[in-house]
């Protein structure tokens, strides 16, 4: 019971935040409490270190690679392209920032998309003087919903992809199809449910920003270049089989060398960059749950269906269900220790299906995607204040019908793979 209590107060402690403290020391204290127990030794933690070394290191070089990238003002120029190629037109500038959201989020990841394209949007829409309340809920569910067709996109595509030793390949071909289903419902749901509040037509701003910014700043395009490279980089690498923190680690590097050739590395900011707090995050919670794994589930017998369609079904309403009550990355790696004891022949199967529960599920509360924590905050210190009850009255809508469809798309596709 001690073991359950640690884990309770320690996923309590990371949603609701006391006193502001950043969810990777809860998690940090949590996984102090554990090795308490004794049912972690150092060997333990050394191999959980070691298991999730690729995962972190490809998180350090794109954290730093889109800081940099994002401060030169690389995103803001896609954005306001976004809005020129719009014309005027409300929705089609909704159409187009949605895409511009779901590009990033599929090649960079949707940390990237809720931290940078927020604000940017957000200013976007203030100062056209548009209602920024469509475009900032399409920022949160395209982060979340549109997070599958890569290993890259999400977090927890990275610690599924990385356990389980799946290839880029395979991972691309058949999660393509389910995000491409999740992108066109989520986008066709927000135009109707959002049909009185995005504007037919908006002013334009007569100053040619965009093209003003590519003549006049070198350093934007030198910032262009290594993030295309970079990206080009991922996928060559992943369809060879090399780890992915070759490419965003080498991206990361060569903008730093950039920054301090050129005078503008500054230290303070590459240490938010990084984030900290999003790595003891990861190894914290890899220690808390192998120690509730030790404790409930070693020796016991976990039921598996033996059918394709009671594998899905099982595998993403336990992961959707799991990430609205402990949030979606201790889900998902309490969901991996699940699918290790699972029959070989059913592990991808398991693994893709808890994907699509922990990826869009999670999006149905506030709570369930540290990335909706994130976005509620950033939103609010902006002045739009969205309750849980507003959020849910959208969302309530929004993931069971793509939850449903995203679902039927993987399970089409594996018949057919």
């Amino acid at each position: 019971m001690l073991v359950l209590a640690i884990v309770i107060v320690t996923l309590g402690l990371m949603l609701t935040r006391p006193r502001g403290i950043a969810e990777g020391y809860s998690a940090l204290l949590g996984a102090v409490a554990m090795v308490g127990t004794g049912r972690i030794g150092f060997a333990t933690i050394l191999g959980l270190v070691q298991d999730t070394g690729d995962v972190l290191l490809f998180l350090a070089g794109m954290m730093l690679l889109t800081g940099i990238v994002e401060r030169a003002g690389v995103f803001d120029l896609l954005a306001d392209r976004c809005a020129r190629l719009a014309r005027g037109n409300g929705i089609l500038l909704f159409v187009n920032l949605y895409l511009l959201e779901a590009l990033v989020t599929t090649t960079l990841s949707l940390d990237v998309t809720i931290l940078m394209l927020t604000p940017i949007i957000h200013a976007l829409t203030i100062r056209r003087r548009i209602d920024a309340l469509p475009f900032m809920f399409a920022c949160v569910f395209v982060a979340n919903t549109v997070s599958l067709a890569l290993p890259v996109s999400n977090l927890t595509n990275l610690l599924v992809f990385e356990r389980l030793d799946l290839s880029f390949g395979p991972f691309l071909r058949i999660m393509w199809w389910p995000n491409l289903v999740a992108l066109v419902a989520t986008l066709l749901i927000f135009l109707w449910l959002f049909r009185d509040r995005i504007p037919r037509r908006f002013t334009e701003l007569d100053m040619p920003a965009s093209q003003q910014m590519v003549n006049t700043n070198g350093w934007l395009k030198v910032n262009g270049t290594v993030l295309s490279l970079t990206l080009l980089g991922l996928f060559l690498l992943g369809l060879t089989d090399h780890p992915l923190w070759w490419a965003s680690v080498a991206g990361a590097a060569a903008l730093v060398m950039c920054e301090t050739a050129t005078s503008r590395l500054n230290p303070r900011q590459t240490l938010t960059d990084l984030s900290p707090s999003l790595f003891l995050i990861v190894v914290s919670m890899a220690i808390v749950v192998t120690g509730f794994e030790h404790a409930w589930i070693d020796g016991r017998a976990i039921p598996v269906p033996e059918s394709l369609s009671g594998s899905l079904l099982q595998s993403i309403g336990t992961g959707a269900l799991g990430s609205n009550v402990v949030n979606n990355v201790p889900m998902t790696l309490v969901s991996l220790s699940v699918i290790d004891r699972a029959p070989m022949a059913m592990q991808h199967a398991l693994a893709y299906g808890t994907l699509i529960g922990v990826n869009i599920g999670s999006a149905l509360t506030t709570y369930g995607s540290l990335a909706t924590i994130l976005w509620l905050t950033l939103i609010r210190r902006r002045g739009i204040g969205i309750s849980t009850a507003e959020y849910m009255r959208v969302s309530l809508v929004t993931i069971p019908p793509v939850l449903l469809l995203t679902g039927l798309t993987l399970y089409i596709v594996l018949r057919a793979a």
